[in-house]
């Protein structure tokens, strides 16, 4: 998926990600300000109690970290859940289980990347009161890198070779057998947290996502612990005394309720009702709505490095095979209605998988194809697609025609999918709408390469490494998981990934980015829609509530979350 007052004194500092290499960072820099009237509260002092009641767009289909690839999961793991590193409201990461971010300044990380240190807080301790240490940490990711237990992502753990504990367990040194410049990204938010060793080394891998712990997590870490799993309906979490910031007087809240409402609709009547505290990832077609609430303040993150994509099956035998159809398909989008009329003008104009936020990763000067009908319907003649009477196309028997895919329940995309529709009728090519739950949508659906078009969004994890979106070894095999849903493989992406992954030189990483643009601007594995800027409602009672722009997203620094008078 944040420094605030009073600041957390793990988060005094926080890092940008390069800066761990390239040392340019000795303190810390200004921090950004959130486009939101609701009170930040920074003058006033912390009221412990109270339940939050927080409604959440989709249902998760897990909540074992690395368990799967909804951002809903993670937004839940970071409430019970505590990860090595976290990331702000700015994209930053900082320290959170470590006693210190690792820096080649003080050893942590060699000069070539391939060896990582880190160091862990002494008395650290899971919810059943049981020792966490480096121990856990070494059974995670081995467990991830195991493919019998269908981790979502292993980009990065794959490279782990070998890993040492220090004989007191407080510190795990990595070995990779190459470098990896996102090594600390990839350990960030609770999405990506230790597991615990004594819980699960007794169960078989491929039985644990199985198993009743996969959304009723019974041994956590977090700030809070697990109360009531209701799947569908709520999951409801308490404060955990073996918090390792217990002492502190956190988390403030005693409980949070996450209550899963999948209608925007109901989502909206239940804020006009006064029924929660707050709700992010709202639909954009009710801004006017949020806004006239008397009792909540709209909030949004203005630092947003997130993308709606669609994206391309290369299993389909015309889209795989056909780039002319590719590239009339990205040349017929009208991005600029899409922006007004789906999204209320709540996004901005974007054609690469790096918003303005990636320093490296943003291009200014991305070649980005221009929104030409005439010319797309060119290149189809071209091709060889001819038009029939219905006004759609066919060249050797088989038509232009596709299933085109994304969450159910969401207006926006809805709205997406109608323009779409009509954009890609124009040039002769039929689309048909079939809509997923996100559970099944990110689950077996597209990783079973069920669909021909499909369309989400995406944002990369505090640093701009995109191998998990285009690279080979992020593609799903036999049904498991992995994100490269475009089932795209191509070896000069491979080994641009490759370069970006093992410099820390800024400019190094940015000319391999800018290569890769150019590869996905003409080859187009997938088609940029637009930058949306997520919305999110909160109570004008709360204080410290910051989505952040990556990662946990919402819930970033949950556990700093509280209510005037302890009444949420």
């Amino acid at each position: 998926m944040m420094p605030k007052h009073p600041r957390p004194r793990l988060l005094v500092c926080a890092f940008s990600f390069l800066a761990l290499f390239v040392l340019v960072l000795s303190g810390c820099g200004a921090q950004g300000t959130p486009t939101s009237s609701t009170q930040q509260s920074n003058n006033s002092q912390p009221v412990k109690g109270g339940t939050w009641i927080d409604d959440i767009g989709n249902e998760p289909d897990s909540l074992i970290p690395n368990g799967g690839a909804q951002t809903f999961n993670t937004l839940v793991d970071q409430a019970i859940y505590s990860p090595l590193f976290v990331g702000d409201k700015d994209g930053k990461i900082n320290p959170y289980i470590v006693s210190e971010m690792p820096t080649a300044a003080n050893g942590d990380i060699s000069a070539d990347l391939k060896t990582w240190t880190f160091k862990l807080k002494p008395g650290l301790k899971w919810s059943d009161g049981q020792p966490l240490t480096a121990e856990d940490v070494d059974f995670t990711w081995k467990l991830w890198n195991n493919p019998k237990f269908g981790a979502s992502n292993t980009t990065g753990f794959n490279l782990i070779t070998s890993a040492d504990v220090s004989s007191d367990k407080l510190s795990i040194t990595f070995h990779l057998k190459s470098a990896f410049a996102p090594f600390v990204a990839i350990w960030t938010d609770g999405g990506f947290a230790p597991l615990p060793k004594h819980h699960f080394e007794s169960m078989s891998p491929d039985s644990i996502l199985k198993s009743k712990d996969n959304l009723n997590p019974s041994v956590v870490s977090g700030p809070f612990m697990m109360a009531e799993s209701v799947p569908g309906n709520h999951y409801t979490v308490v404060k955990n005394p073996n918090y390792f910031r217990a002492s502190e007087g956190l988390p403030y809240l005693d409980k949070v309720v996450f209550k899963v409402i999948s209608n925007q609709d109901t989502i909206l009547k239940d804020f006009q009702s006064n029924g929660s505290t707050s709700g992010w990832f709202l639909d954009v077609s009710k801004t006017a709505s949020y806004k006239a609430l008397a009792n909540y303040n709209l909030v949004v993150n203005p630092n947003a490095s997130n993308f709606e994509v669609m994206i391309f099956n290369f299993n389909n035998p015309i889209l795989g095979k056909d780039l002319a159809v590719r590239k009339a398909m990205a040349m017929a989008i009208d991005h600029d209605t899409l922006i007004k009329t789906a999204r209320k003008g709540q996004a901005l104009p974007l054609c690469t998988d790096h918003g303005k936020a990636f320093n490296p990763g943003y291009q200014a000067d991305a070649p980005c194809p221009k929104f030409d009908p005439a010319g797309a319907n060119q290149l189809l003649d071209q091709d060889g697609w001819v038009k029939g009477s219905d006004g759609y196309r066919t060249k050797g028997g088989k038509k232009l025609e596709f299933k085109y895919t994304t969450t159910s329940g969401k207006p926006w995309r809805e709205d997406d999918e109608l323009i779409l529709q009509s954009n890609f009728k124009d040039i002769g090519v039929k689309i048909n709408i079939d809509n997923r739950p996100a559970s099944e949508f990110f689950g077996p659906f597209l990783n079973g390469g069920k669909h021909d078009l499909a369309e989400f969004e995406n944002a990369w994890v505090y640093d701009p490494d995109d191998a998990t979106l285009t690279g080979t070894d992020a593609i799903p095999k036999n049904g498991g998981q992995g994100q490269n849903w475009s089932f795209y493989s191509n070896p000069k992406v491979d080994a641009l990934q490759k370069q970006e992954q093992t410099s820390a030189d800024p400019a190094v990483r940015q000319d391999a980015f800018n290569k890769l643009h150019e590869i996905y601007l003409t080859d187009f594995p997938f088609a940029i829609l637009y930058s949306p800027s997520d919305i999110a409602v909160a109570k004008k009672t709360v204080h410290n509530y910051l989505p952040g722009p990556m990662g946990a997203s919402e819930t970033v620094n949950i556990w700093e979350w509280w209510c005037t008078d302890g009444k949420c």
